[in-house]
């Protein structure tokens, strides 16, 4: 180990601190401006200001926009729209307010990213370079200035992420206690976007490959029944407990009356899946199979819940909108189609708020990624299949990798429109992946001097591109040849 690693290990916690002061400074300057709703938070914003009133109108889908040119955002789970409104409590209802929630979670997130690294590879080298990669990220940054339930999400998937990893790692005093803060974190991730279910997905994955063997002894059914309980009932409660300000409001989680009563129970329009099934099996009788479940009139009786779920999934399902800054997966593992947020046109300069990725750590990354999946396949053929067990930094490396492609890739399959802001919970995984490979170069002495300069240069592109994260004026000139470098950027 050269002296220069050993003063970095020893100075470790100051050094993230910086890290993490430096992600708090750049995400708070100016953050009131602008001073009025920019993008999506006429949703968010909007919604949270309403749940801070106890407003029922927060969970109701048919009410009129609360302000002109707005909508409630009945969409998502309310968990980050709670810290929204805690934040207006604080700070009062305006710009500052409603976003200073982003701000802590997107500072917490680089915190979350070291740790995760750490864990992962136990080298503090790596998880510092990751922190500070993610910290110079331009999506988390203007993520982290706007009231949106993005950056809350991409905290809650890394640091359940990092409680599956202390789970893993953990003596089996204390293996229940993570995987329980395992359930917890994802219910939380699920209660601030339903996209939070993909680490749940990773978890399940990983731990059915990791924990087979040991099913097949029925002496061990008791560690299997844990895993249900902690990975499926915490997560699912959590989820449901994120509604409680509409349950207190009263409105239904389960329907026991036969009438029908505007939020508590509703008339289904559809049969129930035991009568659809009926129908099939016995066409002929399809209206006396109907009649056994029409009360009052309805097919079957929904709660408040139910209902506000199934308007949910029917909006995402059959959502037909289009969008100027709409985009697919593959554009954002590129980074060439952010989106817009604000523009103040000015006479001779131009303002913009782009929430576009680091160029630099986004293709840089990118060729990580190819090498993680060229490595991982040699020692797949070469260590695994000639000796039957992948070492841990190997698992882990691959673990890290389907994570990475777990919490965006399946939006491909999403049929509504989408936004670069989907890729938000992978940049801190695309940045603990190109730290660990900078790692590896840095074996090497001209390797060293590469690695450095690379993060020298995504440090100095954030630099560059700060003013277009975050509203700063600068000559339409240099806005043009720099920020417009692509056309896809604009």
């Amino acid at each position: 180990m050269d002296s220069v690693k050993k003063w970095v290990i020893h100075h470790y916690f100051w050094l993230l601190l910086g890290i993490v002061f430096f992600a708090f400074i750049t995400r708070i300057y100016r953050l009131s401006y602008p001073p009025q709703y920019m993008f999506d938070e006429v949703y968010h914003a909007v919604t949270a200001k309403l749940i801070r009133r106890n407003d029922p109108r927060a969970f109701e889908w048919w009410n009129p926009p609360p302000e002109p040119n707005t909508a409630v955002d009945w969409l998502h789970p309310p968990l980050a729209k709670y810290t929204q409104a805690l934040g207006m409590d604080i700070f009062g209802e305006n710009s500052f307010g409603w976003r200073i929630s982003s701000v802590i979670f997107g500072t917490l997130l680089i915190f979350a990213t070291a740790k995760l690294a750490e864990e992962l590879f136990d080298d503090k080298v790596i998880a510092l370079v990751a922190a500070f990669l993610a910290a110079c990220d331009g999506l988390l940054l203007t993520q982290s200035r706007i009231a949106m339930n993005d950056i809350h999400v991409a905290f809650f998937i890394v640091v359940t992420f990092l409680f599956y990893m202390r789970f893993r790692k953990a003596k089996r005093a204390r293996r229940t206690l993570w995987l329980f803060l395992t359930g917890l974190s994802a219910g939380l991730a699920m209660g601030s976007k339903w996209s939070g279910i993909f680490i749940l997905g990773v978890v399940w994955v990983a731990e059915i490959f990791r924990f087979r063997p040991i099913l097949l002894k029925r002496k061990n059914i008791f560690p299997g029944f844990l895993r249900v309980v902690f990975l499926l009932a915490v997560p699912a409660t959590v989820y449901i407990l994120s509604y409680t300000q509409m349950f207190l409001q009263g409105k239904t989680l389960i329907c026991t009356g036969n009438q029908v009563e505007q939020g508590k129970c509703y008339c289904s329009q559809e049969s129930s899946t035991f009568v659809t099934i009926l129908k099939r099996v016995d066409p002929s009788r399809s209206n006396y199979w109907e009649s056994l479940e029409a009360r009052g009139g309805c097919k079957q009786l929904l709660s408040h819940f139910s209902e506000l779920h199934h308007q949910i999934l029917w909006y995402q399902l059959n959502l037909k909108a289009t969008h100027p800054f709409q985009s697919r997966p593959w554009q954002w593992f590129f980074d060439i189609r952010p989106v817009w947020f604000y523009v103040d046109y000015q006479q001779q300069n131009i303002a913009n708020i782009y929430a576009l990725g680091n160029p630099l750590l986004f293709w840089i990354g990118d060729v990580a990624v190819g090498a993680t999946i060229v490595y991982l396949l040699y020692v797949l053929k070469r260590k695994y299949l000639h000796h039957g067990k992948i070492r841990e930094k190997w698992s882990n490396l691959l673990l890290l990798l389907f994570a990475y492609f777990a919490v965006w890739l399946p939006w491909q399959l999403s049929p509504r429109i989408m936004f670069f802001y989907h890729y938000t919970p992978a940049v801190p995984l695309l940045s603990i992946l190109l730290a660990y490979w900078l790692s590896k170069l840095s074996i090497w002495k001209s390797g060293k001097v590469l690695s450095i300069t690379f993060v020298a240069l995504i440090f100095l592109t954030f630099v560059i591109f700060y003013p277009d994260w975050t509203g700063i004026s600068v000559p339409k000139q240099f806005a043009e040849k720099v920020y417009f470098a692509m056309p896809s950027w604009r």
